[in-house]
């Protein structure tokens, strides 16, 4: 692909016309398809059961087709149809290939009388479980330990010129405050930091077996047998030293891993609340122009989390408010990829007793789903200087047939 997609009709019509241009060649999924609420939305989201699983099963059929054997899907949903869909997936995408339930919290509180709901869900499942990557993260890249992290490195360059040891002594104990306040443990570990300021966590370069000496020559050290572990070889210790990752300390050296680098795997609840999406239109001078818009974070963490490539192509075949499209173009200026999106979106009237409609009026944009999309990723692109050659394409109604059996 050499140029981001925007399709504009029926997503199944949309499968049908690029199943073979498509076929294998998407490395992630996201949508946020109608929950089957039976609520008053911008566009309609009242199906029986029935109808519901009929469409998703058609949609989530020609989806799974599109994966390659790395792809991955992920599917917001509430606990309308919760259940539904995960035995839909596991009928479509095989049971062995889910990979887990994620609950996003939305609120702190909700209007039912009864049980105060404040969350949401995220299935995910791989086309292969086999081959889809390990999930992980920079925490740097994570909006609440980014904060964290930077303001970390921000007290080391404040300390620094009254020496080093000292500095050390000022980031402890603001790693102790942060870990007691965050309740966390994995960030007590950087309390070293290079002359240069660089903070990072010496990890043990032995490994479980039986106790062995190791020498050094280029070093022109020798390291003396552990009481219980045997050292890494000699190959990877000397690897770090030409890298510069090795640190000594009490002539014993150590893996240097920086905080710059520290990485986190996938939690299973996560704060992406729903204002942070109303938050994103509002930046942009578009706000209420959508329902329920997801979190453009939200997004862009899921995709780093789950593609290591740097050229993937992500599909939102229920592209919607188009966060999807703007988390592609920040992580490609954040993290210098190349991803390509392709947004599929119904040309469907805004529902005229709903803000979304009267927001559509008033900014001037025809009032349906796929122009305020388009609205507000072009809106987005003029704010930030970017120039791109969106290819849009009007689907071709193809002739209607069984979606799912």
């Amino acid at each position: 692909m050499d140029k981001n997609e925007i399709h504009i009709g029926d997503n199944l019509d949309f499968f049908k016309e690029n199943a073979v241009r498509l076929h294998n060649k998407v490395d992630f999924i996201y949508i946020d398809p109608p929950y089957n609420t039976q609520n008053l939305f911008c566009y309609n989201d009242k199906k029986t059961l029935d109808e519901w699983i009929i469409f998703m099963g058609g949609r989530l059929n020609y989806a799974k087709k599109l994966l390659n054997n790395e792809g991955v899907i992920f599917i917001s949903i509430d606990d309308n149809s919760l259940y539904e869909l995960k035995l839909l997936c596991d009928k479509i995408f095989e049971k062995q290939n889910y990979i887990g339930t994620m609950i996003t919290k939305q609120s702190e509180r909700s209007n039912s009388i009864h049980i105060n709901t404040t969350h949401e869900y995220i299935l995910c499942y791989a086309k292969n479980k086999t081959f889809l990557p390990k999930f992980e993260t920079l925490r740097i890249k994570n909006p609440a330990d980014k904060v964290m992290i930077e303001s970390l490195y921000d007290i080391v360059k404040k300390e620094l010129p009254e020496g080093k040891e000292y500095a050390k002594k000022i980031l402890r104990k603001e790693i102790i405050k942060y870990c007691k306040l965050k309740e966390i443990t994995w960030l007590k570990n950087y309390h070293n930091i290079t002359d240069k300021g660089e903070i990072f966590f010496a990890k043990d370069l032995s490994v479980p077996g039986i106790p062995n000496r190791i020498n050094l020559p280029d070093l022109n050290k020798k390291l003396e047998p552990l009481l219980t572990r045997r050292w890494s070889n000699q190959f990877t210790i000397m690897k770090l030293h030409n890298q510069n990752r090795l640190y000594w300390n009490n002539n014993r050296p150590w893996k240097i891993q920086y905080l710059r680098e520290a990485k986190d795997s996938a939690p299973s609840i996560l704060n992406y609340y729903s204002r942070m999406g109303s938050n994103d239109l509002k930046k942009l001078g578009l706000y209420g122009l959508f329902d329920t818009p997801k979190p453009v974070e939200l997004i862009k963490y899921l995709i780093r989390l789950s593609v290591k490539k740097k050229n993937a192509v992500i599909l939102d075949f229920f592209a919607g408010s188009g966060s999807t499209a703007q988390a592609v173009y920040e992580i490609n200026k954040s993290d210098k990829k190349n991803h390509k999106y392709i947004l599929v979106q119904l040309n469907e009237i805004m529902n005229f007793e709903t803000p979304c409609y009267k927001t559509a009026r008033k900014l001037k944009i025809m009032p349906t789903v796929d122009q305020a999309m388009i609205f507000r990723i072009k809106t987005y692109l003029s704010k930030n200087k970017i120039s791109d050659n969106i290819l849009i394409n009007k689907l071709v109604p193809k002739q209607k047939v069984l979606e799912y059996a």
